[in-house]
């Protein structure tokens, strides 16, 4: 006590004490001060996400490879107008795990107290990206499955054909009425049915097993109604489903390019990288876009050629057909006419496949 007091009465000690009490007691209070909890934020510190302005990008007033007569719509549906192929998107979009991790990552930054707005918005557009992907990726395996269910049709009557041709060329042949040169082309075309029909039924398999993936469903052990649709679809051909016009300003809503806007507000890297990184989005969906305009009006020239020819066969077919049942030609020649006719109907599938596909790869490129 004597001690303490007689510190009080030196005025040179207790000045000395008075500043070391300072220099130990502020430094203190300022790490206590983060730990005690506040009734709420000062406006003074609340962080608003800072606005950006996206860097301007040169984009055409068309696109280029759009062809003339494309149809104006603002939307168009994915499923290009199949109600079976509608459900199987549904299917995919709720069993893909891809696209349920991305709905968590949407939720948990709902759900986020810290500045979630802009984390939301990004794991939204990337949400957006996979519901695009996983349509593009189901209507070319439900496509594929149709097309291949076609051409097996198509090689079990060529590979009957085949068999009818042989049988009667060998006929002929012994009879003198017929050549070894015929006996060869009959026997190529038999060759060719019997490897469409491995080739076909090995396309088929793949794709069914591609939608059962990507639905979840199995048609040989559940019997699920949308893969049944899809394996016994044997429609000849795919309406003739117009190109859509867009105006390339819409790529700007592409989910990519909302991404990559949105990370302009996130200031997770320098602003010249940012700004790189959004024109680079920009351009990349621009350059898909056009090439996807490109393939799809290529793939409509080979439908409508392919198309023209198979009615072209058609009619010789027929044309063959009558003269056969007025004895002017033999059943041989009205045989290599069905022949003919289905190679040019099998050609036709396959260029409507293909523009089914483009088609649909159109409607990803476009972002809706």
């Amino acid at each position: 006590m004597r001690f303490f007091a007689g510190m009080g009465k030196n005025p040179l000690v207790g000045a000395t004490l008075g500043s070391m009490g300072q220099w130990i007691f502020v430094p203190a209070l300022c790490l206590l001060v983060p730990l005690i909890p506040l009734p709420y934020a000062p406006a003074a510190y609340a962080q608003a996400p800072a606005a950006s302005t996206a860097p301007a990008v040169a984009l055409p007033a068309t696109f280029r490879n759009a062809p003339t007569d494309a149809v104006a719509s603002n939307a168009r549906d994915a499923s290009l107008g199949e109600p079976a192929l509608a459900r199987l998107i549904t299917l995919t979009r709720r069993h893909s795990p891809a696209r349920a991790q991305a709905e968590a990552r949407v939720s948990n930054a709902r759900r986020s107290f810290s500045g979630g707005d802009i984390e939301q918005r990004m794991h939204t557009a990337e949400l957006a990206r996979l519901d695009l992907q996983l349509a593009e990726e189901l209507a070319h395996a439900w496509f594929d499955h149709r097309a291949a269910e076609t051409r097996l049709g198509i090689a079990r009557v060529l590979d009957a054909l085949g068999a009818q041709g042989l049988l009667l060329v060998n006929q002929r042949l012994a009879a003198g009425l017929a050549t070894q040169a015929d006996l060869e082309r009959m026997n190529e075309a038999a060759i060719k049915a019997r490897a469409l029909t491995v080739r076909a039924t090995q396309e088929r398999a793949t794709a069914h097993a591609r939608i059962a993936a990507l639905t979840g469903e199995n048609a040989a052990e559940s019997a699920s109604p949308p893969i049944a649709v899809a394996a016994s679809a044997l429609a000849p051909a795919l309406p003739a489903y117009p190109i859509r016009a867009a105006l390339p300003a819409a790529l700007l809503e592409r989910p990519e390019v909302r991404a990559a806007r949105v990370r302009l507000e996130a200031r997770d890297a320098s602003a010249q990288e940012l700004a790189a990184f959004y024109r680079e989005a920009v351009l990349k969906a621009l350059e898909e876009t056009e090439t996807a305009y490109a393939a799809a009006v290529s793939a409509r020239a080979q439908r409508t050629a392919a198309t023209e020819l198979a009615a072209t066969a058609e009619r010789g077919h027929t044309a063959v057909l009558a003269q056969l049942e007025a004895g002017r030609v033999s059943r041989v020649q009205h045989i290599e006419a069905q022949i003919v006719m289905q190679d040019a109907r099998l050609r036709a599938v396959e260029a409507d496949n293909s523009y089914a596909k483009a088609l649909a790869t159109l409607e990803r490129a476009l972002g809706t």
